[in-house]
């Protein structure tokens, strides 16, 4: 049994999302390709006495002024596994706040998967509704793969060996409020395009991708004019072959084919934006795949 877990909390991105309807529980249903990227927090995670949280890194100051996902999710776990998790929790918070990159979900989502080491942990009957209960992205986010993800976040569709493009995601430091972008939603961004993706896998590529769409991209855009100038830019890079925004943003991205083009895209953007978040990183279809170094 291991006393001491320590994993890359990944970014998630949203290759596209579509919403298909508003429920009756005032939630959408939606058709989103997610994946992952190699960037992201880092969660160490260790047996101890009593239970502790503690923050770092660069964005660690904003979190303060947040209900920390982990912290919040404890008692269902404990409850749902009918024991208590005395563990010392380091999150090193490397993701901008509110960005669209699931730091929250994915954080609480490796946070699990380090109990269960831990703790030597079985899955249990009702155990994905528990996932689903801490947050719509966070079954997505502990399962780890990339999919097809469908209804508020419960139905995935694994998509096998998607290509694992380069990717330069930047953020201009703004938070945007996932809430508010979904409450303010209307009719006009409901998506009419049927899904193809079933039991028989289409090919999932770069083309199929274009043919989508981000709807709450065509939202935020809107309301913010650092993002549709910062989508504008990323999209005239040289090599860039999809530019959109992740989740509700404010993190917007670039995929490129080939390095040279993502370190030149890179830095003619760190000239051009001085004070926003930029990262390069590449795409990979699990988090397995994603070692500290």
């Amino acid at each position: 049994m291991m006393i001491s877990s320590e994993k890359i909390s990944p970014a998630k991105i949203n290759l596209y999302l579509e919403i298909k309807g508003r429920r009756v529980d005032g939630y959408h249903n939606i058709e989103s390709l997610m994946t992952f990227c190699k960037c992201g927090d880092v969660l160490k995670v260790e047996k101890s006495r009593s239970f502790k949280l503690s923050v770092k890194g660069p964005y660690a100051k904003l979190l303060e002024k947040q209900e920390n996902l982990i912290e919040s999710s404890l008692k269902k776990l404990e409850i749902f596994f009918n024991q208590k998790f005395k563990v010392n929790v380091l999150l090193t918070k490397n993701l901008p706040i509110s960005s669209g990159m699931a730091g929250g979900s994915s954080n609480v989502a490796t946070f699990i998967r380090c109990l269960k080491e831990i703790y030597d942990l079985k899955d249990l009957e009702g155990f994905n509704d528990l996932l689903l209960s801490i947050g719509s992205d966070v079954p997505f986010c502990y399962h780890g793969k990339t999919a097809i993800v469908e209804s508020i976040g419960e139905n995935l569709s694994f998509v096998e060996n998607f290509k694992n493009y380069f990717i330069l995601l930047v953020n201009p430091n703004v938070e945007i409020s996932t809430r508010e972008v979904f409450e303010n939603l209307n009719v006009k961004y409901i998506s009419k395009k049927q899904t193809i993706f079933k039991s028989s896998h289409p090919k999932i590529d770069i083309d199929f991708i274009k043919k989508r769409d981000n709807v709450l991209q065509n939202f935020t855009v809107e309301k913010n004019k650092l993002i549709k100038d910062l989508l504008s830019f990323l999209s005239s890079c040289h090599g860039s072959l999809l530019t959109r925004m992740t989740g509700s943003g404010a993190t917007c991205y670039s995929l490129f084919a080939n390095k040279k083009d993502l370190e030149n895209a890179k830095k003619i953007t760190v000239k051009t934006f001085k004070n926003y978040w930029i990262q390069d990183s590449t795409l990979v279809n699990s988090v397995e795949d994603i070692k500290l170094v």
